[in-house]
C-alpha cells in the first residue's frame, strides 16, 4: 500500500518536552477542565458490513477500506466467532473518516485486541501531529476517548488494546481552525484554536494516558497555553489571546499560500497547530507531481436527480485538458463540506477527481493501485459556497495524495503522484 504524503500546505510539527519557547505559561494546578461532553446519535450504516470468522487460534481483520484492524490473539476468543466491521457515519463532534461498528457489540475477550487506525487517508486534514485520538461511543451518546494508544507518526497509523466491541472511530483533539481555507484577495478570515477533549483531571494535550476523557462541542484553548504566533507568507495577522485574524493581501498570485501557525506550552508539554490559507483567484488552478501551475476557466452545476455537483474547466482548445470532479451534496443539501476521495461507496456518495491529458491517452483519477488492491487516494476537496456582488461562486482547495495515472487504452496504472489545487468558478444553482 502506498503511504500518503504530508499534504504540502500543512506542515505537522511536534515539539518534544524538553525544548525550549519563548514564552513560559504559568500552568495552573491540576483540576477539572471546563469543557461540554455532549450526546451523539448513533452512526448510520455506510457500505456493506465486512464479516470474518475467527477462533482460538486468532487472526486479523481488516475493513473494507483498508483503514482499520482488528488484531485478535491466540486464546482471545474460545470458539469460532464472527468478526464484523460496519463503516458508519461519523457523529462525534470533530470526525476523522469514518466510524465502524465491531461486532459482536459488548463481546468481551478473554485476552485483550487490539484495534488500528491508518489514518493516512484524512492526514491533510489534521492541524497537528498530536491530533488525531481513538474514541468510543457510550450507550449514552457519548464519544470518550479510550487512553493509552500507540501513535506512529511516520506510518500514520494509532492503535489502542482493549477487551470490548463497540463503535470506535479516529476524532481531532484539537486544531487550528479552520484547518484550511481559501480567500479572495483583500478577505478576511477569524482563526481560532480550539481542543474537543475534556480529561476529568491533568493535561488535555496529552489524553493518551487518561482514558475515559469525553468529547464534545469545541473549547477555546485557555490564553495561559499559547505561546505564539507566527505567520509565514503574505497578508497579514493580528493576535489575541487564543484567536486571530487573518487578511489576505490585496492582490496575489492565483496559487499564493500563508501559513499561520500557534505555538502551545501545556505543562510542560509543546506542540505547534497549523492552519492553511488559499489565496484564489477566478478559475481552477492546479499543479501536478510538483509541476508548474496551471490555471483554466471553470464552473460548477447541480446534478439533482443525482442529489450530486460537477465542477470542470471549460475545454475551449485541443491542448486544453479536461478536468471533472464529482460530490455529493450535504446534509443541508449543499455543495458545501469537507469531502474525501471515495470511488467506491454508493453511487450518491462517491467523490472523484479525473484529469484527462489534451490527447485523451493518459487519465490522472482519485484512486491507486499498490499491485494488489485499488485503494481511494489520501486527501481532500474542500468546498465553500458564496456571492460576490450579485454571482454565486464555488471555493476551495484539493489534494490528491497518490493519484493514479492510468492508460486509457488499457487501464493500466503508470505511475502515481501528487496533485494540489485551488478554485473558485461560477455556479449555476
Amino acid at each position: 500500500m502506498f503511504q500518503s504524503n504530508a499534504f504540502p500546505y500543512l506542515l505537522l510539527f511536534l515539539f518534544t518536552g524538553g525544548a525550549s519557547c519563548t514564552k513560559k505559561p504559568n500552568d495552573p494546578p491540576l483540576q477539572q477542565q471546563q469543557g461540554i461532553v455532549t450526546q451523539q446519535p448513533k452512526g448510520t450504516p455506510v457500505g456493506e458490513n465486512y464479516t470474518e470468522m475467527i477462533g482460538s487460534a486468532g487472526g486479523t481483520v481488516t475493513s473494507a477500506d483498508g483503514l482499520l484492524e482488528i488484531e485478535i490473539p491466540p486464546g482471545a476468543l474460545t470458539n469460532d466467532t464472527e468478526i464484523g466491521i460496519q463503516p458508519l457515519r461519523h457523529t462525534a463532534t470533530r470526525p476523522v473518516g469514518k466510524s465502524y461498528r465491531l461486532t459482536p457489540h459488548g463481546h468481551n475477550f478473554k485476552k485483550s485486541v487490539t484495534v488500528r487506525f491508518k489514518y493516512w487517508k484524512y492526514n491533510g486534514n489534521l492541524g497537528s501531529a498530536l491530533a488525531p485520538e481513538i474514541a468510543f461511543q457510550k450507550d449514552s451518546g457519548e464519544w470518550v476517548c479510550t487512553g493509552k494508544t500507540t501513535k506512529d507518526t511516520i506510518t500514520k497509523t494509532i492503535s489502542v488494546q482493549t477487551d470490548h466491541f463497540s463503535d470506535w472511530a479516529l476524532i481531532a483533539s484539537m486544531e487550528l481552525s479552520p484547518v484550511t481555507k481559501t480567500l479572495g484577495a483583500g478577505k478576511t478570515v477569524t482563526l481560532k484554536a480550539l481542543r474537543y477533549v475534556f480529561p476529568d483531571v491533568g493535561d488535555w494535550l496529552a489524553p493518551l494516558s487518561l482514558p475515559n476523557a469525553g468529547t464534545g462541542q469545541p473549547m477555546l484553548i485557555e490564553k495561559q497555553y499559547i505561546v505564539k504566533w507566527t505567520l509565514h507568507g503574505p497578508g497579514k495577522l493580528e493576535t489575541k489571546g487564543s484567536e486571530a485574524v487573518y487578511t489576505a493581501p490585496a492582490s496575489a498570485p492565483a496559487h499564493s499560500t500563508a501559513t499561520i501557525s500557534v505555538e502551545l506550552n501545556v505543562f510542560g508539554k509543546q506542540a505547534l497547530l497549523i492552519s492553511t490559507i488559499n489565496i484564489v483567484t477566478e478559475g481552477i488552478h492546479i499543479s501536478i507531481d510538483g509541476g508548474e501551475w496551471q490555471s483554466y476557466p471553470g464552473r460548477a452545476v447541480k446534478m439533482d436527480e443525482l442529489f450530486r455537483f460537477s465542477m470542470s474547466n471549460i475545454r475551449s482548445s485541443e491542448d486544453m485538458p479536461q478536468i471533472v470532479f464529482q460530490w455529493p451534496e450535504n446534509d443541508k443539501m449543499k455543495s458545501d463540506g469537507m469531502h474525501f476521495w471515495s470511488m467506491y461507496d454508493e453511487d450518491r456518495t462517491d467523490v472523484n477527481f479525473e484529469y484527462d491529458e489534451p490527447d485523451f491517452r493518459r487519465m490522472w483519477i482519485s484512486i491507486f493501485d499498490d499491485g494488489l488492491r485499488t485503494f481511494d487516494s489520501a486527501g481532500f476537496l474542500h468546498v465553500a459556497e458564496t456571492e460576490e456582488n450579485g454571482t454565486k461562486y464555488i471555493s476551495g482547495t484539493f489534494f490528491i495524495g497518490k493519484a493514479g495515472l492510468l492508460d486509457r487504452e488499457n487501464g493500466q496504472q503508470i505511475k502515481t503522484g501528487n496533485i494540489n489545487g485551488t478554485f473558485k468558478v461560477q455556479r449555476h444553482w
